[in-house]
């Protein structure tokens, strides 16, 4: 097991995955401070209920499973805060978690077993045409995805962190452990909405 400071968000990070972010929060703006001085990483955990925000007597209800996240650009914002890029790395499992005097969360943590590399098989055609056109949207060009997806497990945390469903689904496609299982999952959510 190993200790690592969380960033509880109310949006789901994959391993692969990119996400823009505007810190505030001192708690948070120490963090990302010390992530990039020390070059380490951060947990980021989906907020099952509760708010981003601290607010007094409400008790957020975090998820049990999470991705390690790195910095990978920042900047100076025009509304003066502080924006940032941070790129989903390794899934962990949640084993118990507190708050720092500071209001930072930290938890135990246990490492999930990487998924198996498994090439893209034939009928991923369709799904990697998908992907293409995601890369290519102004929002997403501007995290700078690598367009090169050879395997069953980057293509499906891909889609899965860039196709516009609930964070409730991405979650539990998150919770999958079979790069396979969960494009198959992906796949019959595209039939349900076309």
């Amino acid at each position: 097991m190993e200790t690592i400071p969380l960033l509880p968000l109310t949006t789901v990070l994959f391993p692969t995955g990119k996400m823009p972010l505007q810190i505030f929060e001192p708690r948070y703006l120490d963090l990302i401070s010390s992530s990039l001085k020390n070059d380490s990483g951060f947990g980021v955990v989906w907020l099952r209920d509760g708010s981003e925000l601290d607010q007094p007597g409400s008790e957020p209800r975090l998820a049990q499973l999470g991705t390690l996240a790195r910095v990978v650009d920042w900047d100076s914002l025009p509304n003066g805060l502080l924006g940032i890029t941070i790129e989903g790395t390794d899934k962990f499992r949640l084993i118990s978690s507190h708050q720092r005097d500071d209001k930072l969360y930290m938890a135990e943590v246990e490492w999930v077993e990487p998924e198996p590399y498994i090439p893209l098989p034939e009928y991923s055609d369709e799904m990697a045409a998908l992907l293409a056109q995601l890369l290519d949207h102004p929002h997403i060009a501007r995290l700078k995805l690598s367009p090169v997806v050879d395997d069953i497990a980057t293509m499906s945390h891909l889609l899965s962190q860039l196709l516009p469903i609930d964070e409730k689904i991405k979650f539990e496609l998150l919770a999958i452990t079979d790069p396979l299982l969960r494009m198959e999952q992906l796949m019959d959510l595209l039939d349900e909405y076309n």
